[in-house]
């Protein structure tokens, strides 16, 4: 640090006394303050799980792609191979089982009191139940959640780096 770096910081380091001294209120709530995390230093959930999915099944990739000029029988390839993988990881990493254990189509009862971050009730409700109707979808519920603290070398938005071949 040079003499007129020195000199600066001084400055500042006294001025900030006396604005502390006649306002020790405020330099009590600024001492106390916890500064914010950057939302770019926390790694999110979402985000490794997308990288999991492009690294073992290439999922990003396919569904960025412009598909209508690939017949069928080419997206149907590759949809069975992104399918296989994706399939294998998000059940290593999540693992993911159906709420409701009955065949869509069939006829349910759905309890007064029931969790509506569970079930969704659509179609002609009236009252607070019992209801009786048709199991459109199961639902999903996570049962296990395994996802790694970090995802390598990735930054966190990163989800999968480019790849350039050098020749």
């Amino acid at each position: 640090m040079g003499i007129s770096q020195f000199f600066k910081v001084l400055g500042l380091a006294c001025r900030s006394f006396v604005t502390a001294f006649k306002k020790p209120t405020e330099a009590q709530l600024f001492i106390e303050e916890k500064p914010e995390k950057p939302a770019q230093s926390q790694e999110a959930s979402h985000l490794k799980l997308l990288y999991y999915l492009q690294h073992s099944g290439r999922l990003i990739d396919f569904l960025k792609e412009e598909i209508t000029s690939f017949s069928d029988a080419q997206v149907g390839a590759a949809v069975r191979k992104i399918h296989q993988d994706c399939a294998q990881s998000l059940e290593e990493l999540v693992t993911i089982r159906p709420l409701r254990m009955e065949n869509e189509g069939a006829t349910v009862q759905i309890h007064k009191g029931y969790n509506p971050a569970e079930i969704k009730i659509v179609g002609n409700v009236k009252g607070e139940g019992p209801f009786t109707g048709t199991l459109v979808h199961r639902g999903w519920k996570a049962h296990k959640l395994s996802l790694p603290k970090k995802m390598g070398e990735n930054t966190n938005d990163v989800i999968c780096p480019a790849e350039v071949e050098i020749k």
